[in-house]
């Protein structure tokens, strides 16, 4: 078991430390950037920048407004994307109410962990310690010794962790969700079309915001399957580490014999797009278009598709986006040209944006997420609470307080 750049002598962090330390990754950004353009775009890696810094300096007020209870150890499960953000998130700011952070990175992800580890953990000295274990032995070995434990991954695993864990330990899950995105017949098609290619296009459509369903109500389909036409001829594809690049090569293993398959099963139903070069693993830009949105099968693409499906009826929009798959992956949502209707029954349990897309509101300090089990739970005491995910906010509301002295101030 190995060890890295943890300091004992670091108790809790301070949030002027953590301030201080986003200056560093703003004063160091092209080593950060040469990092992370190993495993994404660059236009990616610029926006995790951005969001990781804003998430440091605003780590001081989150913590001060929730008071979470300190705990002796967080057990994190880092995930395969959003390194940088992530390590933020669940690993930098905890340490403002966590005597130690314990980390195990994904598999695949794990070099480009330990490097942004070992360029950050000279700077902030913080108890965070990256351990070289498999999931088995972070589990066995690991996750016991926590109160508290962070897994961000598939909804499958997360239930097999979870099974194992102790009625006194907790757990938030950070999972993902279909983030479907409506387009009423009164939206701005341009606009909407800019939105939807941006979030899909994100890392090449390799992030957990992407909306892996997209409804338009018939009137509009022409006008907005126009507007992606347009918008898609502009996106240029190159290298991870050209700023100019849009999107790129898919750099996780499976996602591009899943999307053959899929692309295989439906290929009478694609709109534009559809070819793959699998030595490079690169995917165009694909459009698929079904004629009944409540008949498409959804999967979680990861990559540059574009899922659409069309509507006649607000109350199919309704209903189906609130049963099966749907309801039980609630997390973020999306409508352009709203109808109250339709604002009232999405908000319901996902985070819904209006007229602009989940990036938008993707704040590293602010509650993220839906009420689907599938997508983000907090599970304490034997009871598993499908809401929205902050973690200082999940421990003040649900961990058992420790003694009054050891409360974050």
């Amino acid at each position: 078991m190995q060890k890295t750049h943890a300091s004992p002598a670091a108790r809790f962090a301070m949030p002027e430390q953590l301030s201080a330390l986003a200056d560093v990754i703003e004063a160091r950004r092209a080593e950060v950037l040469a990092i992370l353009t190993v495993i994404c775009t660059r236009k990616a890696a610029d926006y995790e920048v951005d969001a990781a810094v804003a998430a440091l300096r605003g780590a001081g007020a989150e913590v001060a407004e929730h008071r979470p209870p300190r705990v002796s150890a967080i057990a994190v499960f880092l995930p395969s994307n959003v390194v940088l953000y992530s390590y933020v998130l669940y690993a930098l700011v905890p340490s403002l109410y966590a005597s130690r952070v314990l980390v195990r990175p994904a598999s695949h992800v794990r070099d480009t962990v330990a490097r942004l580890h070992a360029l950050l953990a000279p700077e902030h000295g913080f108890a965070i310690e990256i351990r070289d274990e498999t999931q088995r032995q972070f589990v066995e070995r690991t996750v016991p010794t926590a109160p508290v434990v962070v897994f961000a991954g598939a909804y499958q695993n997360a239930e097999r962790i979870r099974a194992r864990l102790r009625r006194d330990q907790m757990m938030f899950f950070l999972g993902s969700g279909i983030n479907p995105i409506v387009v009423t017949a009164t939206a701005d098609l341009e606009h909407a079309a800019r939105g939807i290619v941006d979030i899909r296009l994100l890392n090449s459509g390799q992030d957990c915001l992407g909306p892996d369903a997209i409804w338009v109500e018939r009137d509009a389909a022409d006008g907005l399957l126009a507007a992606l036409d347009r918008r898609l001829d502009e996106v240029r594809y190159g290298a991870y580490d050209d700023p100019r690049s849009d999107y790129g090569d898919i750099c996780y293993p499976g996602i591009v014999r899943d999307i053959a398959d899929y692309l295989d099963r439906h290929q009478g139903r694609i709109h534009r797009g559809g070819r793959i070069h699998f030595g490079s693993r690169h995917i165009e830009p694909t459009v698929l278009v079904w004629d009944d949105a409540r008949r498409m099968e959804i999967l979680e693409f990861f990559s540059p598709i574009f899922n659409v499906g069309l509507y006649d009826d607000e109350s199919a929009v309704v209903e189906t986006l609130d049963s099966g798959k749907y309801h039980e992956r609630a997390m973020g949502a999306t409508v352009f040209g709203p109808t109250n209707r339709l604002v009232s029954a999405l908000s319901r349990r996902h985070t819904l944006t209006v007229d602009e897309t989940l990036l938008a509101v993707d704040d590293g300090n602010a509650p993220l997420g839906g009420r689907g089990a599938m997508a983000n739970y907090i599970a304490v005491d034997g009871v598993v609470r499908p809401e929205p995910i902050l973690l200082s906010k999940g421990l003040s509301a649900y961990l058992p307080r420790l003694r009054a002295e050891d409360v974050s101030a």
